[in-house]
Formats: C-alpha cells, sequence, structure tokens
C-alpha cells in the first residue's frame, strides 16, 4: 500500500508539472543533471574540464576531450537503490575531430513505472464509506501507466588557441577559447498524453596558466566559464494543445587547479552562479591523488558528497545528491577509447 501511496504522489507532482503551461516545473527533469562528478561537485560546473558529462552545464567543455569517451549514468531516485520508484538513466559520446573540433551524442530517460489507476471512489461522502464497508474501495488498481521523458542531445564544441602578448613581460601567454553548442529534443509521455520541444544551449570558456601569467611555477590554472541552456526558452507542445515554456538557464563561474607536487596530487575549486528562477552560488572542491578522487559540494539544495577512482582508461564516480523532493545517488562510468 506504501509503494502505491508514494507512486501517487509522484503522479500528482507530474501531472501539476505539465498541468500549467509555462510553469516552472516545465522539462524539470532535465534539472537533474548529468554526471556523478559534475554533480558530487554540486553542479558547479560550468567551468569543469576533463569530463564527457559536463557538456550538460557548458557544451563547450567538450573541446577539452582528446580521446573518444563513452559515458553511463544510473541514478535511482525517490526510494532505496534496490527499489526505487524512478529510474534516471544516461548514456552518451563523445568523439573529437581531426581538425579540433568535439562532436557528442548524448541521452537521457526519467522514468516513473506502474503509476496505479484506481477507480472513481462510491458514494457522496467519507462518513458514507465509513458506514457502508460496501462502499469503501478495496485498494486493486485497474491498470497502470508510466511517466517516460527522453531527451537527446547532439553536440559540437571548437577551440581556438590563441597567443596573448604580454608587452611587460616580453613574453605571449597561450590562451584557449572553446565554444560550443547543444541541440536537444525533448520527448515525454505520461498516460495518454505526449510533448516534444526542440532546444538550444550555448557556452564559451576561457583556460590559462597562472604560473606562466605571473612567471611563478607554484601558481595553478583558471578556467573561466559562460552558458546559457535553453538560450530561446524551448517550447514544448502537447497533444492536448496545451504548451510549456522552459525558462532561460545562464550560469558563468572560474575553476582553479593547483597542482600539490607530490603524488601526482591536484586540487581544484569551482564556483558557478546559476540563475533561472532566482540566482544561486554553487561551490564544489576536488582532491585528486593517484587516482583517487575526494569531491564535496553545495548545490541550489544542500551539501553534496562523492568519490572517484581512474583507472588507466575507466572512471568510476559515485555521487550522493540533495534534492528538492528526495536525496539521490548517482554511479558514473567512463571509458576513453
Amino acid at each position: 500500500m506504501m509503494y502505491h501511496i508514494r507512486n501517487g504522489l509522484i503522479l500528482i507532482f507530474l501531472i501539476s508539472s505539465t498541468a500549467f503551461a509555462g510553469g516552472r516545473y516545465a522539462g524539470a527533469s532535465m534539472e537533474l543533471g548529468i554526471g556523478a562528478r559534475p554533480l558530487s561537485l554540486g553542479g558547479a560546473a560550468v567551468s569543469l574540464i576533463g569530463s564527457a558529462e559536463s557538456f550538460y552545464y557548458n557544451p563547450a567543455s567538450l573541446a577539452f576531450i582528446k580521446r573518444p569517451v563513452i559515458s553511463l549514468m544510473y541514478a535511482p531516485s525517490f526510494g532505496s537503490i534496490t527499489s526505487p520508484l524512478a529510474s534516471y538513466h544516461f548514456a552518451g559520446l563523445a568523439f573529437p575531430l581531426p581538425n579540433g573540433g568535439t562532436v557528442a551524442a548524448g541521452w537521457t530517460r526519467f522514468a516513473v513505472d506502474e503509476i496505479p489507476i484506481f477507480p472513481k471512489l462510491r458514494g457522496d461522502s467519507y462518513a458514507d464509506r465509513l458506514n457502508d464497508t460496501s462502499q469503501r474501495p478495496d485498494g486493486v488498481a485497474l491498470g497502470y501507466f508510466q511517466d517516460v521523458e527522453d531527451v537527446f542531445y547532439f553536440s559540437f564544441a571548437k577551440p581556438i588557441d590563441l597567443l596573448l602578448p604580454l608587452g611587460w613581460l616580453f613574453t605571449e601567454l597561450p590562451v584557449e577559447i572553446p565554444f560550443g553548442l547543444n541541440l536537444k529534443l525533448l520527448r515525454q509521455k505520461i498516460y495518454d498524453a505526449k510533448a516534444s520541444g526542440l532546444g538550444i544551449d550555448a557556452g564559451t570558456m576561457v583556460h590559462f596558466s597562472l604560473g606562466q601569467l605571473f612567471d611563478h611555477r607554484s601558481l595553478g590554472e583558471v578556467t573561466v566559464g559562460l552558458s546559457a541552456l535553453d538560450v530561446s526558452q524551448t517550447n514544448i507542445v502537447w497533444n492536448t494543445k496545451k504548451e510549456e515554456r522552459i525558462h532561460r538557464t545562464v550560469m558563468w563561474g572560474v575553476g582553479y587547479q593547483q597542482t600539490m607536487g607530490f603524488w601526482d596530487a591536484k586540487w581544484t575549486f569551482y564556483w558557478t552562479r546559476y540563475s533561472k528562477y532566482e540566482s544561486t552560488d554553487l561551490f564544489g572542491t576536488e582532491f585528486v591523488i593517484k587516482g583517487l578522487s575526494i569531491r564535496l559540494g553545495k548545490n541550489r539544495t544542500g551539501l553534496t558528497a562523492g568519490t572517484g577512482l581512474h583507472l588507466w582508461r575507466l572512471r568510476l564516480d559515485y555521487a550522493f545528491v540533495t534534492l528538492d523532493l528526495d536525496n539521490s545517488h548517482r554511479l558514473n562510468c567512463a571509458i576513453t577509447l
């Protein structure tokens, strides 16, 4: 019975999110994020590089990928890991081009299975059902249906390498300025209602070495990122003739990476200003030593944490994420070809 009650609560949330055209819950499943590493950093990933999943936060980040990468993610949601009420999956492939650009394709699916359909309550009031046992519901569902939300991503990023002249140092500073675009196709089905939409994300970055800028080897590297998701405020059209509009999201932030000088250790700090309905500061920090990563972050809801293991061409990541409705786990696997 508790299983059906929980499913019913999720159903109410899903229906309410689609009932108000242009409401703030349009395309809500896309706000769950992609990638255990970025999510364990609080989603402060607009300046994150070195991750095939960071295209979701800034498509320009794909320009830093040097070899083909396959990435997979699984996220049980709203319940236990072994028996979740909803599931969230991601699969993606990023492929560097000979001319220096990168193309990528990705797919996410958020699904709630076995949402029960119950018959209309008999009797005119609760008192009628209380006094007459024949009018009480038996708890047997007439049937079940599913809510499925798919998003298909097609991405492209192109790096631009510059030598910035610094007259007072009589030298030139190498600067990388990549640009990127996501084209995304949305498909959603809940009971007999269907919807689709087409959206565009755009982003850019600036990456350079502070050590070269100030001629001091102990200084690290800086990445500045800027992205706009759903640039044209993506329109979702339902077969019920209702429409929703996904509000534009703007993110900008800074990442700083410092090499520690022992056992290949690195420390990185990320900050992102996230603006959609309101502005929020996101934070994340990562410490890596001999391929083992420990991460902490703060997202819009609370604290996040995670860990990662990098073995040759295999990267395994885990994240614990706080969300509005429930906390969630993220499991990620990436293979470099």
